[in-house]
């Protein structure tokens, strides 16, 4: 399928640019500078090389001029003794020549006027004397010869004419040799030049970016008001003003952030029951917010029939909203109680209420239990809530029923009653599902059978040192993990009066 018609707006090459690691400054910049200096090297060889080999020609066609001056008052002498004689010069001369010099050296004599025209010395064929004449002519005095370069120096004087070539193989090496001996000085001044640079942005760029990383990092764990330190490089020291600016910020706002979370977790606070003392009734309670303020609410009301009632709510989420939304729900809880005693009917009045100012998606898990304690008999009923556990005092365990939905989906939703009859020593467990949830760094959860083991297990306990054993064991039970939900607890047990 093309890739503009599988669904990815990723193609494979985009994949591969994601993936792609980024350069460092100090690798950019080593590249750009290296890069540079590569092509001025080249150039720069280049035209060395050209220079120098200009240089060396004109100074062997001179050399070779001078050598054919000093040969000819030679040759004018001998050539009254005959061909053989000149002949024989010729061939000491080249001979003395190849032993100083390596390159191939020829001599050719022309004479304009007596009995011999041209002379060489044995190792110059007719073409080459044909090559060396035509080459005389050039204005380079150079030309191509089998597969060397020769070049020629030629002086006159008297009619007779010496030419003297010589190959330039050593010539050119000799150069070359040069512009190698300059590449190596330049690689050394590279080296040199790359580990300059590499020290000088290990100290200016570097170091001053890992402290101005290590500070944001810490600034981003949390340590708002962190602070680096300055450098001496203009554009990081204001990078570093900046950061540091930053962070004096964030911390300014981050306590003006707490002081209201300490004003609505105060508020919160508020909304819970103060330590009540009921006839024929023990409780205890544990309210552990994951955040300063948290979204789940428990209530204690006393009821117009002489029962009591129980509360305990989970809204959704956690933070100033959920404790908002706890707000409203004990406004409306007590006005419900105002108007009727039958946990079903409280219910019915909330939901009607808070569906409507509720935010969209907001909902509420609540169960409440009316309890008579002179009769040791229950009523309750609850929407969507985490069951509760009833533990009779021979140690056998049952759970709560969910009797309707959560509160802010439906707003007319309808909910059941349940009647139970307890007897003395009774416990009754009612919770959040931050308790249950409550989970260990590899993510296993408590569950509610643990929970009800240690229930069985603390009955000998009394209800406080039953709540401090349980909050013991889900502290335990994280192992160090943060706490990711909000956990509550109500824990009542049947007295006598």
């Amino acid at each position: 399928m093309p890739p503009n018609q599988s669904g990815n707006p990723h193609t494979p090459m985009d994949a591969l640019k994601l993936k792609r690691p980024k350069r460092s400054i100090r690798f950019q910049l080593l590249l750009v500078v290296n890069v540079v200096l590569a092509v001025f090297v080249v150039l720069f060889l280049i035209f060395s090389y050209q220079r120098n080999l200009a240089e060396r020609l004109a100074e062997k066609r001179i050399a070779l001029d001078e050598e054919a001056a000093t040969l000819l008052p030679s040759i004018l002498e001998m050539q009254n003794e005959g061909k053989e004689a000149v002949q024989q010069y010729l061939e000491t001369i080249c001979a003395q020549m190849q032993e100083i010099h390596a390159p191939v050296h020829h001599i050719v004599v022309r004479f304009q006027n007596g009995p011999f025209k041209l002379l060489s010395e044995h190792g110059a064929s007719a073409e080459l004397l044909q090559v060396i004449q035509k080459a005389a002519r050039s204005p380079k005095h150079a030309t191509r010869f089998e597969n060397s370069e020769i070049v020629i120096g030629t002086y006159t004087q008297s009619g007779v004419t010496v030419y003297v070539s010589e190959t330039l193989d050593n010539l050119y090496g000799s150069v070359f040799a040069e512009v190698l001996n300059n590449l190596t000085g330049f690689i050394i001044l590279s080296l040199i030049t790359g580990i300059v640079i590499n020290i000088a942005l290990t100290t200016i760029v570097t170091r001053p970016l890992h402290h101005l990383v290590q500070t944001v990092q810490e600034i981003g764990q949390g340590q708002l008001g962190a602070q680096s330190e300055t450098f001496h490089c203009a554009e990081l020291n204001y990078l570093t003003h900046e950061i540091n600016d930053m962070s004096t910020s964030l911390a300014a706002a981050e306590n003006i952030r707490k002081l209201q979370m300490a004003k609505a977790r105060k508020i919160q606070e508020n909304l819970l029951p103060k330590r009540i003392k009921i006839p024929g009734l023990n409780v205890t309670s544990l309210f552990q917010p994951a955040d300063e303020v948290g979204g789940d609410y428990y209530d204690i009301l006393p009821l117009s029939d002489g029962a009591w009632l129980f509360c305990i709510a989970d809204i959704t989420g956690h933070g100033i909203s959920a404790a908002m939304s706890a707000a409203v729900l004990k406004t409306l809880l007590i006005q419900a109680t105002e108007h009727t005693c039958s946990p079903a009917e409280i219910l019915d009045f909330i939901n009607r209420r808070f569906t409507v100012v509720s935010p969209v998606g907001e909902f509420v898990s609540m169960q409440l239990l009316r309890v008579v304690p002179r009769t040791h008999s229950i009523e309750y009923a609850s929407a969507g809530h985490e069951p509760a556990c009833f533990l009779s005092p021979t140690g056998e365990l049952s759970d709560s029923e969910t009797t309707g939905l959560l509160l802010g989906i439906d707003e007319d939703a309808e909910w059941d009653n349940i009647t139970l009859y307890l007897t003395l020593g009774h416990r009754m467990l009612l919770i959040t599902d931050g308790v249950s949830e409550t989970h260990t760094p590899e993510g296993e959860m408590f569950g509610r059978k643990r929970l009800t083991a240690l229930l069985q297990e603390c009955q000998h306990l009394s209800i406080e040192e039953t709540t401090q054993q349980l909050q013991e064991s889900l502290s335990h039970f994280r192992n160090g993990s943060p706490q990711q939900d909000d956990v509550t607890v109500l824990l009542i047990e049947m007295t006598e009066a």
